[in-house]
């Protein structure tokens, strides 16, 4: 607990405050002192005058310099260490508070950030996670130079700051530990600097590797639709030559062979169109093995697509097996064809030259 409030800014700025008090205390007692010091140096000069020419007036008066060099010293770095840390305490407040600043706009930043995933499962969403997070990048773009400024400036005040002076000269109070007398505001001032770049450094990272995801998925949905648009056009293509089959009801006779053969011929003509449904599972699969969900449009694309597909080759089927059997049953081969000369009840319900295959 003890520990925790010598580390705190509050106490750091208690600290730098009472050494500031203590240097005014110091600046007082100087001049508390002046008198006597004057009255030293006015009985020293009498004294030197008294002894003019001889070996003692030489040794006084090496004695009366130096007390004079060592007052105005002291005088001097009295009133420079109090400029100072009159000057310190307000930079170190200022700073302080740009620091503070600074580390709670990284963390909203990067609670946005963490905000803009997952990402999405087709184009138009990833899209505008791009869009959302280029925003985000030209924000850190324009932030950068005043974080960068402002280490800057904390780097120059910690360069200046007479650390080993200070310490000896002003001691924390006895009861705390040597560790705790460490924690001085240089110290914290670094911390909290140290903790800024950190959190800078990271937040750009991790917006690196947000924006090459949104990027890679960007790619790869890109490539899954103009995959499922090239499979699309493809089967809307075979569905329209199989949507101009005449019902095998309707074919002549003599014509069950020839479409028997167009039939079989389409069925090769399309079979490269299975390649295509296998490369486009094939590309939503990379999906799932990037942890990455596909939308329920995507997901409803590609079940219609290979539904569609399937069907397709349940009707080129269905298409082959009518039309064998209505050529087995009616073809030049066939029972009815060979009994057309005889007239039998069947005939009166189709057209001549028809397969009444569809009548029982």
């Amino acid at each position: 607990m003890q520990q925790d409030q010598c580390c705190s800014p509050r106490f750091k700025l208690k600290m730098l405050h009472r050494k500031t008090y203590r240097v005014k205390d110091l600046q007082t007692e100087i001049e508390a002192h002046t008198d006597i010091f004057h009255n030293l140096d006015e009985n020293g000069q009498k004294i030197l005058r008294s002894l003019e020419g001889s070996d003692d007036a030489a040794l006084l008066q090496r004695r009366l310099d130096n007390m004079n060099f060592r007052w105005s010293e002291l005088r001097k770095k009295s009133l420079n260490i109090r400029s100072h840390l009159e000057a310190s305490s307000d930079q170190w407040k200022r700073l302080h508070l740009s620091l503070q600043e600074l580390l709670a706009w990284l963390q909203l930043k990067d609670d946005e950030l963490k905000q803009q995933a997952p990402i999405g499962g087709d184009l138009p969403t990833v899209q505008k996670q791009n869009d959302t997070h280029r925003a985000f990048k030209r924000e850190l773009k324009t932030k950068e130079p005043v974080i960068m400024s402002a280490l800057e400036t904390v780097r120059v005040f910690l360069a200046e700051q007479p650390l080993e002076g200070l310490e000896k000269l002003y001691q924390e109070p006895r009861e705390l530990s040597p560790e705790e007398r460490a924690q001085n505001v240089t110290k914290l001032l670094r911390r909290q600097a140290d903790e800024v770049k950190t959190e800078w450094d990271k937040l750009n990272l991790h917006s690196t590797d947000w924006q090459k995801k949104i990027d890679e998925t960007l790619e790869k949905l890109q490539e899954l639709q103009e995959a499922m648009d090239e499979l699309d056009l493809k089967l809307r293509q075979a569905e329209v030559t199989k949507g101009s089959w005449q019902p095998v009801g309707d074919l002549l006779i003599d014509s069950l062979q020839d479409y028997l053969e167009k039939v079989k011929v389409y069925r090769a003509e399309i079979a490269p169109i299975k390649e295509n449904v296998n490369h486009v599972n094939d590309l939503a699969h990379q999906f799932t093995s990037s942890d990455i969900q596909l939308s329920p449009y995507n997901l409803n694309c590609l079940e219609d697509l290979n539904t569609r597909w399937k069907l397709l080759q349940v009707a080129i089927d269905e298409r082959i097996r009518q039309l064998h059997e209505a050529h087995r049953d009616f073809g030049p081969t066939s029972q009815h064809f060979l009994s057309t000369s005889v007239q039998g009840p069947w005939e009166r319900a189709i057209s001549p030259n028809k397969v009444p295959y569809y009548i029982k």
